[in-house]
């Protein structure tokens, strides 16, 4: 052990008398997060969505529907519901489950035009996803055209009719960022000094010199593993700072506030998923570098992790890709490096269970341990340190 603490001690110290690696492990991760941020925060009023879903079919309900109405709601393919329990499929439009009710008061009439009495029907939708949207501008404009003044709809000011949650669009837009701006601000920081820690020994030929020293090769291992992990924590502190400041921003951006404010232990859970994933990201790395011949070959590989990160932060975003997901169910939080991903997202949206991020945390520290133990069998072997 005292073996592995010196050897730590070096490389730590050679990091730390470096005015650019010191810059790079506290300053470069805060200003990808926050600079990334920032950048989105001046365009998200200009951004608008324009992701093509694949059509679903329509479910919409009607209560109290008067006989007349029916080949109008057949047209919309509005069924009436099976029952008169309005806060039930008030909730399943926001839940998205519905996209549509129509509520007509049961001493409904049709008035004549001027008349000072008007029944007014109530629509409930969900502007957030798109058949809802799309269902309720074809019934209004369906309806209007029965008018003048025969009845009203949606006038009611005490109601809110748009059933969508408005904190699941700044949660649902975080969800899919965050998660790639921390691990890409924390791989950048590791990449470099993991390739020069060993193939960079190697190149220059003094990791032959300390082969042959009394220290064991698994010794040395763990000591440039410890020491490249206690860069990827300062890394990933400086990452989640740059998140904790950038968050408010982002959210007067979006014109709400709702939402983004989390608890102490929120932010715990999404500090121990990202140290614990970044663990496992330095583990492979370690691994890529003792392989690889010298420092170039060594950040050839490196990108291919970059890859593994990028693309399933991405597609998370797609409703449709979102959902083969979730029925994935715990083993999501199996898979390294992508079960941190969704870790993070979950506690973004807040829609974690501390059990999936105890599992998260387990299986990246049990990952980046077996990750260390490869890299020192590694050492072992000739071929590859003498390379």
């Amino acid at each position: 052990m005292r073996d592995i603490i010196t050897v730590a001690k070096k490389e730590l110290k050679v990091f730390f008398n470096d005015k650019a690696v010191i810059m790079q492990m506290f300053l470069l991760p805060f200003l990808i997060v926050f600079g990334y941020a920032m950048l989105m925060t001046s365009t998200i009023n200009a951004q608008k969505e324009t992701e093509e879903q694949l059509e679903k079919p329509v479910v919409a309900y009607s209560i109290n529907a008067p006989e007349e109405f029916s080949n109008v709601l057949a047209e919309l393919k509005i069924t009436p519901a099976p029952n008169s329990d309005i806060e039930k499929y008030k909730k399943q439009v926001t839940d998205k489950e519905t996209d549509l009710l129509m509520v007509f008061p049961e001493d409904f009439k049709m008035s004549e035009p001027g008349s000072a009495e008007l029944s007014n029907i109530d629509i409930y939708y969900n502007s957030e996803k798109s058949n809802s949207m799309e269902l309720f501008s074809k019934a209004t404009v369906l309806f209007t055209t029965m008018q003048p003044r025969i009845f009203t709809f949606n006038e009611s000011a005490d109601k809110q009719y748009d059933l969508f949650d408005t904190s699941s669009i700044i949660k649902n837009f975080l969800s899919g960022i965050i998660p790639l701006m921390i691990f890409m601000a924390v791989y950048m920081v590791c990449m470099n000094l993991a390739a020069n820690s060993i193939a960079g020994d190697k190149e220059k030929g003094f990791l032959n010199t300390l082969l042959v020293t009394p220290v064991k090769r698994e010794s040395i291992a763990a000591g440039k593993s410890l020491s490249i992990l206690v860069v990827a924590i300062i890394a990933s502190c400086s990452a989640c700072i740059g998140m904790a400041v950038s968050l408010p921003q982002l959210a007067k951006a979006m014109e709400t506030t709702e939402g983004v404010t989390y608890s102490i232990t929120e932010y715990i859970m999404l500090f121990g998923a990202v140290v614990t994933g970044s663990f496992v990201l330095v583990a492979i790395l370690l691994i890529f570098s003792t392989i690889a011949k010298d420092v170039k070959q060594a950040t050839l590989l490196s990108p291919l992790l970059l890859l593994a990160i990028m693309i399933p932060s991405l597609l998370s975003s797609s409703e449709n890709f979102s959902q083969k997901i979730d029925s994935l169910g715990t083993t999501n939080y199996l898979i390294p490096v992508w079960n941190s991903i969704k870790t993070l997202q979950d506690v973004v949206k807040v829609q974690y269970t501390g059990v999936s991020v105890l599992i998260t945390v387990f299986v990246n520290i049990i990952v980046a341990v077996l990750g260390v133990l490869l890299v020192g069998r590694l050492f072992n072997r000739e071929k590859i340190i003498n390379g």
